[in-house]
């Protein structure tokens, strides 16, 4: 392993951590591995040693190349500098893919409170955006945000359809950002279409970092530390889990639904393709024949089933109704022939 520690600012004193490990040799056919950047909290004051290094070795374990960036913070904190230390040190990652042996597409970045803020601005309107993001009892609204510096962005109110997909954690009782900010921000992902994971534990401090008990002198719900494992196996859903020739197939897309893809497919829900131009309707005139007589049985014995039909995916309700995998197959490929029109 490579340790290689670069000074991106001398004068707003921005700081660039690079954990690289080896590809090839022991690790047989692996070539590139994933990678995460991690912005440690703070509240734009400092960034915390309790949020960086510390954290980066459990995903240094699954595999990961680690980066930490301790942006500008104090009296250098108006934005959007630490917004362009982002993307200084997201250039350089890039830029030296091939070096430091870093898949380019399945890089996911983890913030903290202040640096949960940042993370959160990245990926909704960066120049570079993660493919993936963890945000853990992030700053998000715009009330937090104004503690930290007024006119500072929410997040919240740039989240769009490109946005890539979040893994989540807070606590209810977190004193310093309200746990609304998260569920604000969940609530944006919602109404754009972006998968997420959240985890709102029961009580604990802010600022609780891995869990740790060495890193907490406060009492904190004993599960908080959960959140570590649960964002590795996530990022397994979203990158793939890495073996010995690379990373496998992602186990989940970043959408919930094919309703916001560019061109249409069986992911689609049945409300959505309803809504398409007849020559899609006629594709799915037996699948569409079986559902009506399905929710029309479910009425006549007093259980509107409407709203739950209207959400479920094609793939779903044909594997439902019992339809072979390779007619679904087809159906699918017969529908990407079409432009979503949404």
């Amino acid at each position: 392993m490579k340790v290689h520690e670069l000074i991106l600012n001398e004068t707003r004193n921005v700081k660039f951590s690079a954990w690289i490990q080896d590809v090839g040799g022991e690790f047989g056919k692996l070539e590139k591995r994933p990678a995460i950047l991690i912005l440690p909290g703070g509240g734009y004051s400092f960034c915390s040693d309790r949020e960086a290094e510390v954290v980066a070795a459990p995903y240094m374990k699954a595999g990961f190349q680690a980066f930490i960036l301790r942006y500008s913070t104090g009296e250098h904190k108006d934005w959007p500098n630490p917004l362009n230390d982002y993307e200084q040190a997201m250039e350089l990652i890039l830029s030296k893919a091939d070096e430091w042996h870093v898949q380019k597409d399945k890089i996911a970045v983890l913030g903290f409170s202040a640096g949960g803020h940042l993370a959160a601005c990245a990926a909704t309107t960066g120049k570079h955006r993660p493919n993936a993001a963890i945000l853990g009892y992030a700053a998000l609204s715009q009330e937090t945000a104004d503690m930290c510096q007024p006119g500072m962005p929410s997040p919240i109110n740039d989240v769009d359809k490109d946005t890539c997909p979040f893994f989540l954690f807070a606590t209810r009782d977190d004193s310093i950002v309200p746990v609304q900010d998260t569920v604000d921000f969940e609530k944006a992902l919602l109404d754009n279409g972006i998968m997420f994971e959240s985890h709102i534990y029961a009580y604990g401090m802010h600022g609780f970092s891995t869990g740790e008990s060495y890193l907490n002198p406060y009492r904190n719900c004993n599960r908080v530390s959960h959140w570590v494992q649960d964002s590795i196996e996530w990022l397994k859903d979203v990158f793939g889990t890495l073996q010995a020739d690379g990373l496998g197939a992602p186990a989940c897309s970043g959408k919930v639904s094919g309703d916001w893809d560019e061109m249409l497919s069986a992911d689609c829900t049945m409300a959505h393709l309803r809504k398409q131009p007849v020559e899609v309707k006629q594709l799915l005139t037996e699948v569409i024949a079986v559902l009506d007589v399905i929710v029309a049985q479910k009425t006549e014995k007093g259980s509107n089933m409407t709203p739950f039909f209207k959400n479920i995916k094609l793939r779903d309700l044909m594997t439902m109704i019992g339809q072979p995998e390779s007619a679904i197959e087809q159906i699918d490929a017969a529908l990407t022939q079409f432009s979503n029109m949404r």
